[in-house]
């Protein structure tokens, strides 16, 4: 996907509490009209770094430019009000004393109420049935949805979510997802999201970018990141596939499920995802089953080789896989890298 231009580019952030570096050489790009997922696990900054773009606080040492300008260095600080962003919170954030129509208008000049953009957001976030009632009389999700429609009121250039569907269930949390990302796109509203699920990263946003110990490590499309992960770190974060360890001679690696071909020579880690291994009943196979997860779409075997390693392939359901059945796999993609050790 292509983009007109850039609205967030933040370079070699750092921040630091006390002696405990959060961010450290933190890069980010965000074009307009993108949704950009900042995927990491808990402790990794993911939260710091949108705090610091929204101006709650500010960077050690680096720049934060907005439209080519900038609202963040050692020199300049433009406070949140005056940098048209709009930030939903964890835990919503909302007031208590204030039904969902003053809620939502809270960030609204008289001015905006009086042309109707209080009403055109609430009826876009479909919360026309609730806007005399207080927070804690609605669920989980509408407190959601008035979160986003507050953030949304003022027209902000960016819109920037901090982990928004962890408080839901998962059903709740797939359907709210889908309604908001929707909204987002109809608006055209350039959005960051933090989020530690590899799911809701991969579904929907254009741009994912794995943050580990406080630096972007890979920044590239769902796909990119998912089929082309440049350590093991980032196909961890986006999967759980099978690591073995290999010595690559003349760019080719032996491991414990066959040879295969590497970019690298030397020691590699070689990552392959459950379901690019294809399973096939076998009495003379060299695997054996030990054991088969059902989830009713799919399913997932793992077997084991004649020294005892396990690995797991994933498989469509129409195929009933039991322990101790003898199996040969097939192996449709690996990908290496440089092994840490």
């Amino acid at each position: 996907m292509a983009y007109d231009n850039l609205i967030i580019r933040a370079r070699s952030i750092t921040k630091s509490y006390g002696s405990e570096k959060v961010l450290s050489d933190f890069n980010l790009d965000v074009w307009n009209g993108a949704i950009v997922g900042i995927l990491g696990v808990s402790g990794s900054g993911k939260t710091t770094a949108l705090r610091l773009i929204a101006g709650f606080e500010k960077p050690d040492t680096g720049i934060i430019e907005m439209r080519n300008e900038i609202i963040s260095s050692d020199e300049i600080y433009l406070p949140p009000e005056e940098r048209n962003v709009g930030m939903v919170f964890q835990d919503y954030a909302l007031f208590p004393h204030l039904d969902v129509k003053s809620n939502i208008a809270f960030g609204l000049s008289k001015d905006q109420i009086k042309s109707g953009r209080l009403d055109e957001v609430i009826n876009m976030c479909n919360l026309n049935n609730y806007s005399a009632k207080l927070p804690q009389e609605l669920s989980g999700g509408q407190q959601q949805r008035v979160a986003l429609a507050r953030a949304l009121a003022p027209n902000p250039e960016v819109i920037l979510l901090d982990e928004p569907f962890t408080s839901l269930d998962a059903h709740m949390a797939r359907d709210l997802r889908d309604e908001v990302m929707s909204l987002l796109r109809e608006t055209e509203t350039t959005a960051i999201i933090v989020t530690h699920d590899q799911e809701e990263a991969l579904s929907v946003c254009d741009v994912v970018s794995v943050l580990e110990n406080g630096s972007v490590i890979q920044s590239a499309t769902p796909q990119e990141i998912y089929l082309n992960p440049v350590s093991q770190t980032v196909a961890n974060s986006v999967g759980d596939p099978n690591i073995l360890k290999g010595f690559s001679v003349n760019g080719m690696v032996e491991t414990s499920l066959g040879t295969f071909v590497s970019a690298y020579d030397g020691a590699l880690d070689v990552s392959i995802r459950p379901e690019c291994i294809e399973l096939n009943l076998n009495t003379e196979g060299n695997y054996v089953v030990k054991e088969c997860t059902f989830y009713g779409h799919d399913q997932v075997i793992s077997f084991q080789n004649s020294k005892g390693e396990v690995f797991r392939a994933r498989s469509l359901p129409n195929t009933i896989y039991e322990a101790g059945d003898k199996i040969n796999i097939e192996i449709s993609e690996v990908t290496t890298f440089p092994s840490k050790f």
